[in-house]
């Protein structure tokens, strides 16, 4: 641990913060080997690292669990060859955002000189600075401008773009917040990158765990489907074949554009699911955010902001949006998925009632006249 000291890193700076090289360099003075993992002397590590794993799929956030400093640090690359060993494109997406999080966290509690160390170890040229901007907050560093735009490249906020930073002699201006945000970003890419590592074959020592995490994948994407199909009066038998893409896009924990996500929960609100169960449904996306996916859900359901309820987009602006796939038999005669839905729902309930029912419905309906 002299090393690490030496560098101004104390024992629970590599915990917090294992993605360091004095962190690395602690780790392999262990002689970590995947084999080994059955040793009674891992087995907080190993527990630890199934638990970052879990954190990770659940809630998308991984917790600081500092409790023990060594077995925290170790379980970072036991947690990585899980994932890895797992195999999973949509697990590797959010367990590196899930530890960027966490480590986000960490960072915006950190002192000025904590985080330009940090931004060393990883290669950035970062100085402090103290400069008063034009809305009144304090910018506290300056960074060079290839590491700030490797990081905010991937930002969606207009306040990353370029064109509405401060720029001063080549160097970016941020504050202590953004500054935690672009090192988290650069441990998320840092994280994907040592996933992204081909794995010939599980270790046997590992395979027990990566049974559970392929198990806990799958029981989330059974409890979305059952929760779609339990939301009330949904029919996913009369989605449109736009809307079932879409749905089986977001099972499968693929990519889905905004528009195909505006579009998709304007769609389940207006056929009967809540914004509670609509929120749910969105747990399993890789970057899944309780706050931000709660706010956009009530936002399109008319709870906020205007108090505008939206509707879903009419199928030529699906088409424009290219989210338009398979149309069928039915896309020809209605020009809006909801119409399609409300057809085919229609259809299919009458088809469940059976014709003794239809005949007495037909007849209460003559009594009524």
């Amino acid at each position: 641990m002299r090393g690490a000291l030496a560098e101004g890193f104390t024992r629970s700076d590599l915990a917090k913060y294992p993605f360091l090289k004095a962190s690395y360099a602690f780790v392999s003075s262990f002689g970590l080997d995947i084999r080994a993992l059955s040793s009674p002397a891992l087995k907080d590590a190993l527990a630890r690292a199934l638990g970052r794993v879990r954190e990770a799929v659940r809630f998308g956030k991984i917790g600081p669990g500092l409790g023990d400093e060594v077995s925290e640090l170790l379980s970072f690359p036991i947690a990585i060859a899980i994932v890895s060993a797992v195999g999973n494109d949509y697990l590797k997406r959010r367990y590196a955002l899930a530890e960027a999080k966490r480590v986000e966290e960490l960072l915006a509690r950190e002192p000025v000189d904590k985080l330009l160390r940090i931004a060393s170890d990883l290669g950035w040229k970062a100085r402090p600075v103290e400069v008063q901007s034009w809305h009144g907050f304090l910018y506290e560093f300056s960074v060079s401008l290839p590491d700030y735009l490797r990081n905010a490249s991937s930002m969606k906020d207009k306040r990353w773009k370029l064109v509405n930073r401060r720029i001063v002699s080549g160097e970016v201006l941020i504050t202590r917040a953004e500054m935690a945000r672009l090192l988290a970003e650069e441990v998320r890419r840092r994280v994907e990158g040592l996933l992204s590592r081909p794995v010939k074959e599980v270790p046997e020592a590992l395979a027990p765990y990566v049974e559970q995490v392929r198990a806990l994948l799958s029981e989330l994407k059974v409890g979305a489907a059952r929760g779609l199909e339990a939301s009330g009066e949904v029919l996913l038998e009369a989605f449109p074949p736009c809307m079932k893409a879409i749905y089986t896009a977001l099972s499968e924990r693929k990519h889905v554009p905004h528009a195909g996500r505006f579009a998709f929960t304007a769609f389940l609100l207006h056929i009967g699911m809540s914004v509670d169960e609509v929120v749910e449904l969105f747990r399993q996306v890789a970057d899944f955010s309780e706050k931000i996916t709660r706010y956009q859900v009530e936002h399109i359901a008319g709870e906020r902001g205007g108090k505008v309820r939206y509707t879903p987009p009419s199928c030529d602006t699906m088409r424009s949006y290219g989210l338009c796939v398979g149309a069928d038999e039915l896309c020809a005669r209605i020009r809006h998925p909801l119409s399609y839905y409300a057809r085919k729902a229609r259809k299919l309930r009458k088809r469940a009632r059976g014709p003794e029912e239809e005949g007495k419905k037909a007849e209460e309906s003559g009594s009524d006249g």
